[in-house]
């Protein structure tokens, strides 16, 4: 942009800097409350590609022993997201924000089913589920665009409090097998966002806004619980891992769980702590309110 409109790029930068740091900076311009929903995704890493990599050997092993099995591996993805900030604006157009919102993704339930020869009460379930509390801190501009318009941007660094859980459920009645995997972790990532401010008052503001996130989290931590409709039980505590296991004829295939310990095992490769990919993208609608 700045080379093809020559002459038109430093003259708007120059008013964008003095509508940011003119004369009226010196003095403090109030505080806003911005409230969002949101609809968006996350990556996933480790923890998408080990629960979907059993899914896709179940399918290779079913498939070579001459059983029919129907459903596919559903993506878990998408989520949703509400939360707010409070920003204190030190020139009309600049601020500072603090906030804190609650993400988690959508309901995906991988479910397959012995087809042929038909046993249609054997099922294999699959229930995972990802939960974030994000707390941030982040530097805002609302640029005027047009009357009861602004341009709005955000960015900054936020700690993410994360909990990765799933269900793996073998069942053909009455009898059944379940494993329930529960881990959290934390860590550092960073955000930003371009938006619209549609003000419909002096005060008071209709947001939308395209937003991205960055955090790869390990170091999770957490609990495996195994029961059966026999009456056993056994559970383990300890580190969510990442590994490749190698199935011979039938290919490699990720893996994720929980071990007390590094697996050790001739047929494993690639074993590390599981990187929890919370980097995606979010589409937000909510309200600014500046008092």
């Amino acid at each position: 942009m700045y080379r093809k409109i020559k002459g038109w790029a430093i003259p708007s930068l120059c008013v964008l800097v003095s509508l940011m740091f003119g004369p009226s900076s010196a003095a403090a311009q109030g505080g806003g409350l911005k409230l969002f929903g949101a609809y968006g995704s996350i990556s996933g890493g480790d923890l998408y590609d080990g629960l979907k990599g059993p899914i896709d050997y179940y399918k290779q092993l079913f498939d070579s022993a001459g059983f029919g099995l129907s459903g596919d591996f559903k993506s878990f993805r998408s989520s949703w997201e509400a939360g707010g900030d409070f920003i204190f604006y030190f020139t009309p157009v600049m601020g500072v924000g603090f906030g804190a919102s609650y993400l988690q993704t959508l309901p995906a339930k991988t479910s397959l089913t012995i087809t042929d020869p038909p046993h249609p009460d054997a099922t294999m379930d699959l229930a995972p589920k990802v939960t974030v509390i994000p707390v941030r801190a982040s530097l805002y501009a609302s640029v005027p665009m047009a009357a009861g318009l602004n341009l709005s941007f955000h960015a900054g660094v936020s700690y993410y409090f994360a909990k990765a859980e799933f269900t793996w459920r073998l069942e053909q009645t009455p009898s059944f097998q379940q494993l329930v995997v529960k881990a959290k972790g934390q860590g550092v990532g960073f955000h930003g966002g371009l938006g619209l401010e549609f003000k419909f008052s002096p005060s008071a503001a209709l947001v939308l806004e395209a937003a991205g996130r960055v955090a790869r989290i390990s170091g999770f931590t957490g609990d495996a619980a195994a029961t059966s409709s026999g009456g056993g039980s056994s559970s383990i505590s300890g580190t969510l891992y990442y590994l490749k296991y190698d199935y011979g004829l039938l290919g490699i295939h990720p893996e994720v769980g929980i071990s007390e310990t590094e697996p050790s095992d001739p047929h494993y490769s690639d074993v590390r702590e599981a990187v929890v990919d919370l980097s995606g993208f979010s589409l937000r609608a909510g309200f600014l309110f500046r008092f």
